[in-house]
């Protein structure tokens, strides 16, 4: 029985008998074998073929989403484009950081995506199901291993949808991990899309009634949640012991010409 484990070898009965090391790209690496001079040249290769196949299988199992994202042939360069930069990115992306490729998307090319796995979101593009846990285990252990850096920190526990986080940490890492920053909280991504649905669906008139589902969803306080949603644009407002909030760009200064012009650009959801 073999396992690959965090410090990039690959074990047999407790045992190390090869160690993954840089490869092509961070989903195919090399592998080094540990083992004594015993084995002659032919045992040796043959055993550096068998754990060779084992981890690509490994891979093409646990990460079958971004594997088939690599060898995926597209004739639309938007469509090429933004499946190359998913992959580049460990399958997470910033909506903002691809959407001059997004607009040039039509109704097709958006069903062909969803088909390969993709979610376009309201904040990110991503891959839905590499969050799973032994899928964030081992896409993070490549990742480490292709780039040599961020050796010491650790995906968050998983099975937690919210983090506050006073020390500095690198955003890269988590976004890898699945969270996206706003200050010292880290929201999952997919949980973060999973409110924003549940925002459009309370919406009334671009005003949106705070109920204890969103705050349950998100697994934060009220008082965390509220100043969440100030750092995600919106303006948070006490009426009748109810709150309430809208979304507020705050590049948008001049509140008169917000609400003139409310039907087109104070409305997160036109951009979907």
């Amino acid at each position: 029985i073999l396992k690959l484990n965090e410090d990039f070898k690959i074990y047999w009965l407790d045992n190390p008998i090869a160690q993954i090391i840089s490869g092509k790209n961070y989903l195919e690496p090399d592998i080094n074998l540990i083992t004594d001079d015993i084995l002659d040249l032919n045992s040796t290769n043959k055993l550096k073929e068998f754990i060779n196949n084992w981890i690509m299988e490994l891979i093409k199992y646990e990460l079958k989403d971004l594997v088939n994202l690599n060898k995926f042939k597209q004739k639309n360069s938007s469509v090429r484009a933004l499946c190359y930069q998913l992959f580049e990115n460990n399958g997470v992306l910033k909506r903002d950081s691809v959407n001059e490729f997004i607009k040039n998307l039509n109704q097709e090319d958006r069903k062909t995506l969803r088909n390969k796995g993709v979610k376009i979101g309201r904040y990110h593009v991503f891959l839905p199901r590499i969050f799973k846990p032994n899928t964030v285990t081992t896409r993070v252990l490549l990742w480490k291993n292709f780039f040599r850096n961020n050796l010491e920190l650790t995906p968050p526990k998983f099975g937690l949808n919210f983090l506050e986080l006073k020390k500095n940490i690198d955003n890269k890492f988590m976004l890898i991990c699945g969270f996206e920053k706003f200050e010292n909280f880290f929201v999952r991504i997919d949980i973060l899309e999973r409110l924003f649905i549940k925002i459009i669906e309370t919406s009334q008139k671009n005003k949106i009634k705070l109920d204890s589902d969103m705050i349950n969803l998100i697994g934060c306080s009220k008082d965390n949640f509220i100043k969440l949603l100030g750092l995600m644009d919106y303006k948070v407002e006490e009426k009748e012991n109810e709150i309430y909030f809208r979304y507020m760009p705050k590049k948008i200064k001049n509140k008169k010409y917000l609400f003139k012009k409310n039907k087109k650009n104070d409305n997160p959801f036109n951009i979907l």
